[in-house]
């Protein structure tokens, strides 16, 4: 497990579900099937994804986020995210089961409407780290960067990374906090955040370093700044301020969702053998049953 230093709460893990309930569809064959015919790779690959987070971390507190139904960035930006097809009918099938399957060996869920996952991550992460509890968001989600501190971590599963602040400055060039103005510059095609032409990575991390924020660009003096096309990237800016502000709204995770939610709402359970091993052989997933946890509520087992 990751150091903590002297903190002496034990860690919160917030799982990113939907990024590794996607990864998994696309990464694993689809001819892993339940015993009806339902493709169950998506649920496969999750859970052993969350298999391996207990495994190796032994968490005393868990929670997976689920997307909500819409998106409240709808509403600042009409073709946010407006480039994604809907999900294939055999993902969409398998989401309530990736979420049935989290609650049945004890983990706590949470989704709300109008808000995306990252949001429901952030609100919690802000959340438990003022209550004192350091926090591990495990996700692969650059997006999700913007939260790192000296109190929040990102553990990049699939790649075994984590990162803290200098890992964030390694990885992306910007420190935590500018990674929605780094977004703003870059764009982001997955989400169809439009961006500035010109502009890649290099040339965003030093814009941003040496102004801070997006709205310090148009009047500072760059002209040491050794950036290719500066004239048309500022003028672009310029001309298109508002436009860029709007875009780092669309970046930026909401972490003010009023979550009435305590440590012990999220402590690890350990499951309910009766729904899981049901759920398992339904599914046609009967090889991961022996890797399953299964002891049930333990009160105090992490005090």
């Amino acid at each position: 497990m990751q150091a903590f230093g002297s903190v002496k709460s034990r860690p919160v893990f917030l799982i990113d579900a939907m990024n590794y309930i996607f990864r998994a569809y696309y990464g694993l064959p689809d001819s892993i099937t339940a015993p009806s015919g339902m493709k169950t790779n998506a649920v496969l690959g999750y859970l052993r994804t969350l298999l391996r987070i207990i495994r190796e971390q032994d968490p005393p507190y868990m929670a997976a986020a689920f997307e909500g139904a819409h998106s409240f960035r709808r509403a600042l930006f009409t073709d946010y995210k407006a480039n994604r097809e809907p999900p294939p009918e055999d993902l969409k099938a398998q989401f309530g089961y990736c979420r049935q399957l989290t609650d049945a060996i004890g983990i706590c869920t949470l989704q709300v409407d109008t808000y995306e996952a990252d949001d429901v991550i952030g609100s919690i992460a802000i959340q438990m780290a003022d209550r004192g509890h350091p926090v591990v968001i495990v996700s692969g989600d650059k997006d999700l960067a913007q939260l790192v501190d000296d109190r929040i971590h990102i553990y990049d599963l699939a790649r075994s990374v984590w990162l803290d602040k200098a890992g964030v400055r390694n990885k992306l060039g910007v420190d935590p906090e500018q990674v929605p103005d780094l977004l703003a510059l870059l764009g982001d095609a997955v989400d169809n955040i439009p961006g500035i032409p010109g502009v890649g990575g290099k040339t965003a991390s030093r814009l941003l370093s040496v102004c801070r924020r997006v709205e310090d660009i148009p009047g500072a003096n760059l002209d040491a700044v050794p950036i290719r096309g500066r004239d048309a990237i500022l003028k672009h800016i310029r001309e298109n301020l508002d436009a860029v502000l709007v875009c780092r709204d669309l970046a930026r995770v909401r972490c003010d969702i009023d979550l009435d939610l305590t440590p012990e709402t999220l402590r690890y359970r350990r499951g309910r053998p009766d729904d899981v091993i049901t759920l398992c052989r339904q599914l046609g997933l009967d090889q991961v049953l022996d890797d399953i946890p299964m002891r049930y509520d333990q009160p105090g087992l992490f005090d």
